[in-house]
């Protein structure tokens, strides 16, 4: 539908979903089998990785995209603030330890180790893949470590990026080079994300 991919069709129900997070979601529904699921019943644990996932798409993303993606070095700087910001969420959540934290600072998405607590869970899942292709990219392409003044941030990468479930999905770093050859050959001038 609408030409996304990825997308799930059901053959039991009918139903075709589309966009990652809600694809992985329906699985996790669909096949719950414990309750040590990566999508948890707590509706707390639920709304943390629904706001991760949010922080992610909204904030995280973008920076990252257009920074790498900025052929204007007057704004090179902004673009790399932008993108400080958004880690800078992970960086203090990492930090933070327990309910009694999450209370004071108002912070609703402390964590440690992983970014909803003890477990790993749909957003870590989801960001993996993502922080996988920034770390590369900006490391290749533009001479930076996203991560460098992030240390619990880069502690949370090197924990959960080095379980075997994600090991086996990474790509090597030739196919992400050629990926990013594809996206930065393309003129981005027309507007979008280039003018932000």
């Amino acid at each position: 539908p609408r030409g996304k991919v990825p997308a799930l069709c059901d053959s039991s129900t009918g139903l075709t979903v589309f966009e990652s997070l809600i694809v992985n979601e329906y699985l996790c529904d669909k096949y719950r089998v414990t309750s040590a699921s990566v999508m948890p019943e707590d509706a707390v644990v639920r709304a943390r990785i629904r706001l991760w996932n949010e922080h992610l798409d909204s904030q995280l993303a973008p920076a990252h995209f257009t920074l790498l993606m900025n052929k204007d070095k007057e704004s090179e700087a902004v673009k790399r603030q932008a993108l400080d910001e958004a880690l800078r969420v992970y960086e203090e959540a990492l930090g933070a330890s327990g309910a009694d934290s999450a209370s004071e600072t108002g912070d609703t998405m402390r964590c440690g180790p992983y970014l909803c607590g003890a477990h790993l869970t749909l957003a870590d899942i989801s960001a993996l893949p993502f922080f996988e292709r920034m770390i590369f990219s900006l490391r290749h392409y533009s001479d930076l470590d996203p991560l460098a003044a992030f240390p619990r941030t880069a502690e949370w990468w090197r924990l959960a990026s080095s379980r075997p479930s994600f090991a086996i999905t990474r790509r090597d770093e030739a196919a992400l080079e050629e990926l990013y050859n594809k996206f930065l050959a393309v003129d981005y001038s027309f507007g979008g994300l280039a003018k932000k």
